[in-house]
């Protein structure tokens, strides 16, 4: 690709005329430049900016300079000029030492290894050292501050969005970015059937979606943008293929397509789905579910490993520079001298005083060329000088970028083998080689390049491998760790990648063989074990299960390996969860090593838990018969009857307060640890709860001994479950909550209620077990959704003429924001949260949440299990899995009846709502910090609202003294939790509460159970959602649909009219007025040069008045007689002789021979025929003369009238 250097001049030439006088030697311009690049110009103002070559409103460049051509690809480069975002920044900016001059030479520079021409990256530096641009630079540089904060930049120029470099770097420089990224999906179009079946054979391994369309289809058109939109979301992992079957009639002819919009899914080449209809939302739930089955979620994903499983993660550089001047004192005269050493050393230290964005790069050529010297000139003891100012520089992503893209890498080559190649390599070479290899992975560019080529991998791998065998000095072991943690977490990332990971699986078996050897021979600097082991985790992350490298991990023990690090380190505390600092966006290790988290203990654990999950088989798929058997005993659903009528008494609003349970859980171990007390009793026969004075022994309630009155509370509840000591024989299992609760809620679902099921309790007081479980103790979530598959299939083989579809979402409430639990959260990229809307006649409800169709209990266990592995939870002092966010899973259930006899059909739509609460914490206890903390006051905050709510419906206001209720005010918009449940809440639902209770905390039990009391006093309005419709009503509604379909269509056919006749008018008014603009340019040419010729004519009348004046005045004054004289010469007169001519005149007299005869006589005759043509030609003269003046004044007077009128389309006064 060329390289052009575009030069604008922001003087507008007054630079080239001033700038002598002003600073004393001649600039030929105030330079401003840009790079530009494949069509594409890269300008520094405000930030880097990308636009159009010459489209900022500096107009065209003073000049289109051409650098040469850089064989760079274009992915390349767009990558390194992000990498130079925080360098160039919009606080960077400075008018006189980092401007966009720099910013065009360190572009250059990485582009062709030199920058652009001296004298205009010079131009500011020149005119600071003026005594005028030292008096102006106060000035310039307030203005400069004022146009940034004003404008953002000094110039204003903002990026624009046409011009994406990533865009060109597809092939279209037309494709809007989409986050820093273009969209790597494009849909494709078959327009026959083998093109159809090309693109479905090249997608049988992943999935793919046909869109049927027609070019009439109007809702077609209406879903063409999602869709095309649709088809970069899923990383270009989905085939999203349209095809128009009004062209394609084969097409449409196998798939049996008579509508349109048709959707068909493909899943590893067999249809999975078919569905007609422009449904935005099905479309968008179905792509992303289909690329969740596609493409399987690693074993490993669902572990709870944040050290390995977050996506931030950044290199270990070593940044430390050493004193410069002692160090550059050891390589010797010769080579401390050279230019190339000496324009390094000025770059490290600027950068290390002022800053990135003030060192300007060197000459990086020269300094390439004293590597590849040094290693054959200086000795080895000095080498490491060298190589120690190398590894400072690299620290700059600039610098390095350079080297990342240099021909066969000759220049780190030359340096790695001349370190291999020592039999006994110095300490210090060692060691500082290890840390420059480290610094070399500044630039993005560099990672793919250690990884994927093997000119650059090969040296390192053999340099890691026997730099582990250093035995002696734990620094050497330190850096080749934080090297391999770098290759390994770089490999690591791209195998989360579409691309998939790109480090030759017979390197990782070396490097894992290694670092494994390393581990066991470790035993003195946990520095080193830190690294090693985070290197190593890296490696097995997410490792395909019937890789090389799972086999060598298995063959070596890696996992008892590791186990026996912690024997040999008991001083360290057993940490079960990965502390919540882990998270940070820091790097592992400091400038040398340092670690700043975790601790290894931590990461022991964590490499045990991926270890121990390879070990295990692949995780199959879910499958009923998995989970604990559990038979429904509830009464038949109403629709299961062979007629499906509906009783009276449903059909009618059914009045019902809030069903409210109470449940405790057993001892935790920190419980049993500090000899808690059970403060809870329950009545089996009365359902009576009785919350027990605390003793002053636990601690725990320490704070509820010093209240003035303690006493016991009784409650009574509709249930009262006994979960704390399993040897009780009336102690409550899962099952035996979910039949005195979950099957009565849903028979309600089966009649046609929508209804709702929420646990509430402090954290850590069994919420989520009850709620979802443990595999071989499901909880109350998943026995309802396997008794309703088993309750649809026994009522499918009763009454086949009743239809069942099931759909379900998943979502959580994380600190005030509602996230799809269903949609896999995108690496690198912040998560995506969803709005509330709310419907008239629905309420309140997520847009755009995933809800997928379920056709039985594997696939609905499935999306839970996905779900649960989603959702945010940490380990807090009162709970080590604390769920952090409020989760709900919502089934819908929809029963289609039609009654064959009477042709009517009956529809039920119920929703089954359950929610997990998160438990409520205070700070005190959780001593929660941080994000934990930020969580935590969320959590109350909901939590304290939903408190509110349940108060308010519980106790309504009382009549004022006027008779009149006074209007209740909710506060269910006071958070979003209370929002979303406003239904279920006060509205059409069947609602019930679990509260669950710790045993031995006295005052969060209160609470609990004081909410619980006020909740049984809610009354909800619950109503049976059903349709029923006949067939007259049926045809009246699609009569009457069709009708309004019909008026909508000519509306539209009318509005797009008069759109095509103000377009039309619009235009015909633009061609008038430009015909108009055009005459009167006309008319000026024409005026213009009807003036010149006045004036021509003018000018040559006045020379005609001036000739004919001379012919009059010689008229007049006629030319006199000619007197000769006669008288023969006398004799004696010589001096008339002498004067005399041949014919006998004198010499000098005026006489004219024509006037003579032949006999020398005077002839007046000639000299009246000469006077006479004199007068003729004088008289038609005169003549020509009058015609010319007539002429004259006839042009005068029609070009005058002509300029006279008015111009055409301009309205005159009458």
């Amino acid at each position: 690709m060329d390289v052009h250097l575009l030069v604008y001049d922001l003087s507008g030439g007054l630079a080239k005329q001033l700038s002598m006088n002003l600073l004393g030697f001649q600039l030929d311009a105030i330079y401003h430049t840009s790079i530009e690049l494949d069509n594409v110009e890269y300008v520094y103002d405000g930030g880097i900016n990308t636009i159009h070559p010459g489209s900022s409103h500096l107009g065209q460049p003073l000049e289109r300079l051409h650098l040469g051509k850089t064989q760079l690809p274009l992915e390349i480069i767009v990558e390194y000029v992000d990498s130079l975002r925080d360098i160039f920044t919009a606080e960077a900016y400075d008018l006189f030492r980092h401007n966009c001059n720099n910013f065009s030479n360190d572009l250059a520079t990485f582009l062709l290894g030199h920058g652009i021409p001296e004298h205009i990256r010079s131009m500011p530096q020149a005119v600071l050292d003026s005594p005028f641009g030292r008096m102006m630079q106060p000035q310039l540089t307030q203005m400069v501050q004022a146009k940034k904060a004003q404008q953002g930049g000094l110039l204003g120029i903002q990026s624009d969005l046409r011009s994406n470099p990533n865009a060109a770097a597809s092939g279209n420089h037309l494709t809007v970015q989409t986050n820093g990224h273009v969209a790597p999906g494009t849909v494709k179009v078959a327009h026959n059937l083998q093109e159809l079946d090309a693109l479905l054979e090249g997608a049988k391994k992943s999935c793919a979606i046909i869109f049927f369309t027609m070019a009439s289809c109007g809702p077609c058109k209406m879903l063409y943008p999602s869709y095309d939109q649709l088809a970069a979301e899923p990383d270009g992992k989905a085939t999203l293929i349209k095809v128009d079957i009004s062209e394609a009639f084969d097409v449409g002819q196998r798939y049996g397509v008579r509508a349109t919009p048709t959707f068909v899914t493909f899943l590893h080449g067999k249809e999975q789905e078919r569905w007609t209809g422009a449904d935005g939302a099905r479309l968008r739930s179905t792509a992303n579910m289909l690329v969740q089955l596609a493409f399987p979620v690693h074993l490993h994903q669902s572990l709870n490993l944040p050290h390995f499983a977050s996506p931030e993660v950044k290199p270990v550089l070593y940044a430390k520079v050493p004193p410069l001047d002692k160090l550059i004192s050891k390589m010797g005269g010769t080579a401390a001298g050279d230019p190339a050493v000496q324009e390094i050393k000025h770059f490290i230290e600027i950068r290390a005083k002022a800053g990135p964005a003030q060192a300007t790069l060197p000459d990086l050529e020269r300094f390439s060329e004293f590597l590849r010297s040094a290693v054959k000139d200086l000795p080895v003891e000095v080498m490491f000088t060298v190589v120690d100012l190398f590894r400072c520089a690299l620290v700059d992503a600039r610098f390095s970028g350079y080297f990342a893209e240099e021909a066969g890498h000759k220049t780190v080559v030359t340096v790695l083998d001349y370190v291999n190649g020592q039999a006994q390599c110095p300490y210090a070479l060692r060691l500082v080689t290890l840390q420059m290899t480290c610094n070399l992975f500044s630039s993005p560019l560099y990672p793919h390049q250690v990884l994927a080529q093997p000119q650059l991998r090969n040296p390192i791998t053999q340099f890691l491998s026997t730099s582990f065998l250093d035995y002696c000095h734990h620094n050497v072991r330190v850096a080749a760790s934080s090297l391999l943690y770098n290759i390994a977490s770089s490999n690591s990332s791209k195998r989360r990648e579409a691309s998939g990971e790109i480090l030759p699986e017979a390197d990782q078996v070396e490097l894992a063989a290694s670092v494994l050897e390393a581990i066991s021979q470790e035993e003195s600097s946990k520095e080193a074990l830190h690294g090693m082991l985070l290197a190593l985790g890296y490696l097995a992350y997410s490792v395909p299960l019937e890789s090389e490298l799972v086999d060598l991990l298995k063959t070596m023990d890696a996992q008892g390996t590791i186990l026996a690090k912690k024997k040999q380190f008991p001083e360290e505390e057993l940490v079960d969860e990965i502390v919540a600092s882990s998270r940070r966006k820091k790097p592992m290790y400091g400038p040398y090593g340092t670690l700043h988290t975790p601790r290894f203990r931590d990461i022991i654990d964590a490499i045990c838990e991926t270890l121990t999950a390879i070990n295990e088989l692949p995780m199959e798929t879910l499958h009923s018969d998995t989970m604990r058997t559990v038979r429904s005993s509830a009464s038949t659903p109403s629709l299961r009857s062979r007629d499906g009528t509906v009783p009276s008494h449903m059909t009618k609003m059914d009045g019902g307060n809030v069903r409210v349970v109470v449940r405790v859980r057993a001892f935790l171990p920190r419980e049993i640890q500090r000899g808690a007390e059970c403060l809870i009793s329950m009545d089996p026969v009365t359902q009576l709860t009785t919350l027990h004075v605390p003793n002053d022994s636990d601690p725990a309630n320490s704070r509820a001994t010093t209240r003035k009155v303690l006493d016991e509370k009784s409650f009574t509840f509709d249930n009262s479950f006994w979960s704390h000591d399993i040897e009780d024989k009336h102690y409550a299992h899962q099952e035996d909550v979910y039949n005195s609760l979950g099957e009565e809620f849903l028979d309600h679902n089966f009649e046609g209620y929508h209804t709702c099921i929420f646990a509430y309790g402090q954290t850590g007081s069994g919420k989520s077990y009850t709620m979802m479980g443990t595999p071989d103790k499901p909880g109350l979530i998943p026995r309802t959704c396997e008794d309703l598959f088993e309750r649809i299939e026994a009522a499918q083989n009763e009454t086949p003429n009743i239809s069942y579809h099931v759909r379900a979402s998943y979502f959580e409430v994380y600190n005030e924001h509602v996230r799809d639990l269903l949609v896999p959260v995108v690496p690198n990229q912040a998560p995506y949260y969803l709005k509330i809307r709310e419907s008239p006649t629905e309420g309140p409800y997520v847009k755009d949440l995933t809800e997928v169709p379920v056709r039985n209990i594997n696939e609905i266990l499935r999306y839970m299990m996905k779900g649960d592995a989603s959702r945010t939870t940490a380990s807090t002092k009162m709970n080590d899995t604390s769920s952090r966010s409020h989760a709900v899973f919502t089934i819908m259930l929809k029963q289609i009846h039609h009654d064959m006899e009477t042709d009517e059909t009956t529809e039920r739509s119920s929703r089954i709502r359950l929610v997990d609460l998160a438990g409520s914490e205070r700070a005190k206890s959780t001593e929660a910090t941080g994000q934990r903390l930020r969580e935590g006051s969320n959590i109350n905050k909901s939590l304290t609202t939903l408190g509110r709510v349940i108060a308010a419906l519980a106790d309504p206001k009382p009549r004022r003294a006027s008779g009149k209720r006074s209007k209740d005010v909710v506060p269910y918009r006071d958070s979003i939790l209370t929002w979303l449940l406003k239904d279920s809440l006060g509205g059409n639902s069947k609602t019930a509460m679990i509260a669950c209770i710790a045993p031995s905390d006295y005052e969060e039990t209160l609470s609990t159970l004081r909410y619980a009391d006020q909740a049984k006093r809610i009354r909800t309005r619950a109503v049976v959602n059903q349709d029923q419709i006949s067939t007259a009503e049926r045809d009246a509604q699609i009569a009457a649909m069709a009708e309004e379909i019909r008026v909508l269509q000519l509306s539209v056919a009318d509005t797009r009219r008069r759109e095509r006749d103000q377009k039309e008018s619009e235009e015909r008014l633009e061609e008038y007025q430009n015909s108009v603009v055009a005459m009167q340019r006309l008319m000026e040419e024409r005026s213009m040069v009807s003036e010149g010729k006045i004036r021509s004519l003018q000018t040559e009348n006045e020379a005609l008045r001036l000739h004919l004046k001379l012919a009059l005045e010689s008229l007049k004054n006629p030319i006199p007689e000619v007197v000769v004289n006669t008288k023969p010469a006398r004799e004696g007169d010589e001096t008339d002789k002498e004067n005399m001519n041949p014919d006998g005149g004198k010499d000098g007299e005026l006489v004219d021979e024509a006037y003579f005869d032949e006999d020398g006589e005077y002839s007046s005759e000639v000299y009246e025929e000469k006077a006479n043509d004199m007068q003729d030609y004088m008289y038609d003269l005169l003549k020509d003369l009058s015609l010319f003046r007539r002429k004259i004044s006839d042009d005068k007077d029609r070009f005058l009238e002509e300029n006279s009128r008015n111009p055409l389309g301009v309205r005159v006064n009458v």
